[in-house]
């Protein structure tokens, strides 16, 4: 007895965090599932004819007809276009997304800086510059090279000899 009294603050501290856990984690939980359930709900009930939808196993279709079957509601949707046109009837609660036709306007888009033209023309033309500079100079370096190189070959040769 006289061992649990003699508990230090840090492990006290963790036993009310895990306390705390293991009641917080499931209300959490639990009022995530009430709202997506009362999105479904909503979503379902507003469906309406010639709305394009996506259905949770990844179906893109328009909807042609809605049925109340006793507490079920099913939606028949038009699948595929022009002569490969098919028809399934699905639960409401299997379409996942309502798709929304709106255009995309310019103002929602970022905007993006244009710089002119000529700075563009400009860093190239530093560029190139910069990079013809350096390879001229290796030319010039690795021609040289073998001149030196000779050069001291000769010297070499010409001491052998006297």
């Amino acid at each position: 007895m006289s061992q649990i009294l003699a508990l230090d603050a840090t492990q006290i501290i963790l036993i009310v965090l895990i306390g705390l856990l293991v009641i917080a984690y499931p209300i959490l939980i639990i009022s995530r599932n009430k709202k997506e359930n009362q999105r479904m709900t909503e979503q379902t009930n507003s469906l309406k004819r010639g709305d394009k939808v996506l259905t949770t196993s990844g179906v893109y279709g328009k909807i042609i007809d809605i049925k109340l079957d006793g507490t079920a509601k099913q939606v028949t949707i038009e699948t595929g276009s022009d002569k490969y046109k098919s028809y399934m009837t699905v639960d409401a609660y299997a379409i996942y997304q309502v798709i929304k036709d709106e255009p995309i306007v310019a103002k929602d888009l970022p905007k993006l800086e244009k710089k002119p033209e000529e700075n563009k023309d400009e860093k190239v033309e530093k560029q190139a510059e910069k990079s013809q500079p350096k390879t001229e100079e290796k030319k010039e370096e690795k021609k040289d090279q073998p001149k030196k190189q000779t050069e001291k070959k000769n010297k070499t040769s010409k001491k052998k000899d006297a």
